[in-house]
């Protein structure tokens, strides 16, 4: 049986790689730059995965938007906002403070995987997961 929880848990494992890939080159600016950008271009994948093919399912179940994923979409809109910011560092050959990224995208992981997706995975069908398993996959994997 198809789970969302476990597919984004994938998910934020690949994107992590690229954070990783982040924080080990700091010192080295051009190398920055690059990791960063690849770091950037996943993040909005994985967010336009949320926003457009899991949160819209949810809101179809739900008949109605719910404070979760208010929470979400703000997350997601603070962390851009820091993602503008560490553009802003790089462009001035500042280094980046990555570790604060780092702690609201932990906070934000968990708060997807503790509570918003298994929440999702026990009210979709398992055509539904199978439709939002196919959109991620489309999107993340091309």
């Amino acid at each position: 049986m198809i789970s969302i929880e476990k597919l984004m848990l994938e998910e934020h494992k690949r994107l992590n790689k690229f954070l990783d890939n982040l924080e080990k080159d700091l010192e080295d600016y051009e190398k920055t730059k690059v990791n960063f950008s690849k770091f950037k271009w996943n993040l909005e994948k994985h967010f336009f995965t949320e926003e457009k093919v899991i949160f819209n399912m949810f809101m179809q179940i739900s008949d109605q938007e719910t404070s979760d994923t208010f929470h979400l979409l703000s997350d997601h809109v603070k962390i851009m906002q820091l993602i503008k910011q560490i553009e802003k560092e790089l462009s001035e050959k500042i280094k980046p403070k990555i570790h604060i990224l780092k702690e609201m995208l932990i906070a934000h992981k968990y708060f997807e995987v503790d509570d918003f997706y298994p929440k999702l995975d026990q009210r979709l069908t398992s055509d539904q997961k199978k439709e939002i398993s196919q959109r991620i996959k489309e999107i993340i994997l091309g």
